[in-house]
């Protein structure tokens, strides 16, 4: 496995620039220049945001709601990279990471929040927001002490358009940096590969029904942590049924949902996620408990590489 770069040279690798630090060059300038790279992604996300809401004199009633309550474009449901809270486990049928045991827990926590909100007044006009969306994700190895085999933190900042009962829009940027569990390397000798990623998403979701939905999205890594054995290219698609889809809706009903993605750094390769259970709504809250069946990468992504399958039993929270 190629070693993570952490100076100067790891930086400026690949940009022509390679051999030479500045003096006092530290590891942590090298940080510092990286997140300084991703602002002009979030700018081209406000501008975007400023351009398309109308002017005052085109609004009419608009107006303009900040920490609005709920989403303008859903989240996937069976996408195994989703943020949000939950808990399942897993019994794998093909265990492909080296030295982890058949019986997992996966853990996840964090969501989506809007921050501001630009539109029409009233539920019925198409709406502009700004979303912020953070978490984490880790599986423990239940044959080895619930030892954390690794885990997944993720960030980003969204702007998304929608209308109720239309297609809703989003264009983003989002980060994901993948780490090697302290138990699970201390156990292996694995070290990290370096596995970090900074995307631009663009996706589109279509109501086909009150309870049908299908979206498909894309992503491209502008700046990959390991470019030796990552690639930028991602697609997903999918389709998803629920008995009770409104968020304003107290309810309790079924619901399924299928996840196709695919990664150029995998050779497009199909990754598939089948989703079964119950779901219930309360205000702004949605629960779900289910069963999953799942075949492809990882969801820690230092693993990336290698190919897995399970069954799973879990509990999902929307904040």
């Amino acid at each position: 496995m190629p070693e993570l770069r952490t100076g100067c040279s790891g930086f400026l690798y690949g940009h022509g620039m390679e051999g030479s630090c500045p003096p006092g060059w530290t590891p942590r300038n090298a940080g510092t220049l990286r997140r300084l790279r991703s602002l002009p992604s979030l700018g081209i996300l406000l501008l975007f945001l400023v351009l398309a809401y109308p002017s005052d004199g085109a609004a009419g009633s608009g107006n303009v709601l900040f920490l609005p309550s709920g989403l303008l474009y859903p989240p996937a449901i069976a996408d195994p990279q989703r943020i949000g809270f939950g808990v399942q486990w897993l019994s794998y049928t093909d265990a492909a990471i080296p030295d982890a045991g058949n019986s997992r827990v996966a853990l996840k926590a964090g969501g989506q929040f809007g921050i501001l909100r630009a539109g029409p007044s009233g539920d019925g006009g198409r709406a502009w927001q700004v979303d912020l969306l953070g978490g984490f994700n880790a599986q423990f190895d239940a044959d080895h002490s619930l030892d954390n085999i690794g885990w997944d933190g993720r960030y980003g900042l969204v702007v998304t358009n929608g209308q109720p009962r239309m297609p809703s829009f989003k264009l983003g940027v989002l980060h994901d940096s993948s780490h090697v569990g302290d138990e699970y390397m201390e156990r292996t000798g694995r070290t990290r590969i370096g596995y970090t990623r900074h995307e631009l998403v663009a996706g589109v979701s279509v109501p086909l029904s009150g309870r049908w939905r299908t979206y498909a999205e894309g992503g491209w890594g502008y700046q990959l942590g390991n470019s030796e054995l990552m690639k930028p290219g991602r697609g997903q698609a999918g389709l998803e049924y629920e008995s009770c889809r409104s968020p304003q809706e107290r309810c309790t009903g079924w619901y399924g949902a299928a996840d196709l993605s695919a990664m150029e750094e995998r050779d497009w390769r199909l990754d598939l996620a089948v989703q079964l259970g119950l779901v219930a709504r309360s205000g702004e809250r949605t629960w779900r408990i289910g069963v999953e069946w799942y075949r492809g990468r990882p969801s820690i992504g230092e693993f990336f590489q290698y190919t897995e399958s399970y069954f799973s039993l879990g509990i999902w929270l929307d904040l």
